[in-house]
């Protein structure tokens, strides 16, 4: 018997990172699951597919409104057989400097990059079947090991935060024949770098780099995809730094 092809959940899929992996994962013949803030925002991922979207479905989900995920768990015109790998990609960011910093600004970005990813994972897991060797990949950022260049302290704080929940749950989910890993990306052309540097900008941190260069989503999304494959089925805790030699 033909086994169903393997099902991914990847949140912020439609740009940067989050857009590349779910691209990657559909060319690999996954089911791909894609969740962003706002329905049209998927528009970029049909025009690169065209009318291939048979192996795809898109959900409007508000992370920085808890009712909005909740909902999302809650529709009755789906529901999951199983879940075999999680990618927690969205996330937010900010330049506001320490002393301007408002603890309603501090629990938004929080909220966004680490309770709705526990909340992601707290829901997959009851679709994660032990004999399809289930993942979960957290996207955190060199932000988190050391500092944000132009981004806020409540940002980089966040990003580590994911370093600790990702080692905690590898360690209690392995129970389950669940492995959690995290990937930690350098400076990356993304949507959010592209906002926060102006052209001249990215072209001064890129000489700064041992490689010379920022990286692309697309780099950063095989490793994801290593991650989440049998490929990786030894590597469980860890969290792989992405940053051309930034460290």
């Amino acid at each position: 018997m033909t086994q169903k092809p393997r099902t991914v959940l990847i949140t912020g899929a439609s740009s940067g990172i989050g857009l590349s992996t779910a691209l990657l994962f559909l060319k690999k013949k996954w089911y791909v699951v894609c969740l962003a803030r706002e329905q049209k925002s998927f528009d970029v991922i049909k025009e690169k597919l065209g009318a291939n979207l048979s192996n795809i479905e898109f959900h409007a989900v508000d992370f920085t409104n808890p009712k909005s995920l909740d909902a999302f768990f809650q529709k009755k015109d789906f529901k999951f057989e199983y879940i075999d790998a999680l990618v927690n990609s969205a996330g937010i960011s900010t330049k506001t400097k320490i002393q301007d910093l408002t603890v309603e600004e501090w629990e938004k970005i929080f909220r966004v990059n680490v309770t709705c990813s526990f909340k992601m994972i707290k829901e997959c897991i009851r679709y994660m079947k032990i004999t399809r060797s289930p993942t979960i990949v957290n996207i955190s950022s060199i932000a988190g090991r050391l500092r944000s260049i132009s981004l806020s302290c409540a940002y980089s704080s966040s990003k580590a935060a994911l370093f600790g929940m990702t080692r905690h749950m590898a360690m209690e989910l392995s129970n389950h024949g669940i492995r959690v890993n995290c990937l930690a990306p350098g400076q990356t052309l993304t949507p959010m770098l592209k906002s926060a540097l102006s052209k001249k900008g990215q072209k001064e941190l890129a000489k700064k780099l041992p490689l010379k260069r920022l990286s692309s989503p697309e780099e950063q999304a095989k490793i994801i995809y290593f991650l989440s494959s049998a490929e990786s089925s030894y590597i469980n805790g860890a969290i792989i730094d992405s940053n051309g030699g930034a460290l």
